[in-house]
């Protein structure tokens, strides 16, 4: 079964709250907190007993945000650049960087961007994986 990469890159953008897996064998992207309790419980249990048809999500979020952010500032018009860096420096960046985007309407590129960005990292990470994955 191929992985859909839009629904693995929505899965990534959300790996710093959501323990996620990959079943192998469904071609499904699993978020442990949309499953009820018992279903979950399950589930968990279903991946102990059966786990190499299952790959865990990497919390990429954390990881990468501000590179991701300072990649974005540095694709707009030079002013704009210029204010989403200088909101980025320092203890607290990634906070006004938000709060600029919000101020300078951007948040709409902003979405687009950090999809874009976890919809490349999807496709990599099933290269990686060996995973078959549709676009």
């Amino acid at each position: 079964m191929k992985i859909n990469l839009d629904e693995l890159a929505t899965a990534l953008a959300q790996s710093d709250v959501r323990q996620g897996y990959v079943d192998i064998a469904a071609g499904k992207v699993v978020l442990l907190d949309e499953l009820g309790d018992e279903q979950a419980l399950d589930h968990v249990f279903d991946i102990e007993d059966d786990f190499a048809h299952y790959v865990p999500l990497p919390n990429l979020r954390d990881d990468e945000e501000r590179d991701v952010m300072r990649a974005f500032a540095q694709s707009r018009p030079q002013a704009t650049q210029e204010r989403l860096l200088a909101a980025l420096a320092g203890a607290g960046g990634a906070v006004r960087f938000r709060q600029q985007v919000k101020h300078l309407l951007l948040l709409p590129a902003w979405q687009a961007f950090l999809h874009q960005h976890f919809r490349e990292t999807a496709r990599w990470w099933c290269e990686e994986n060996e995973l078959e994955y549709e676009e």
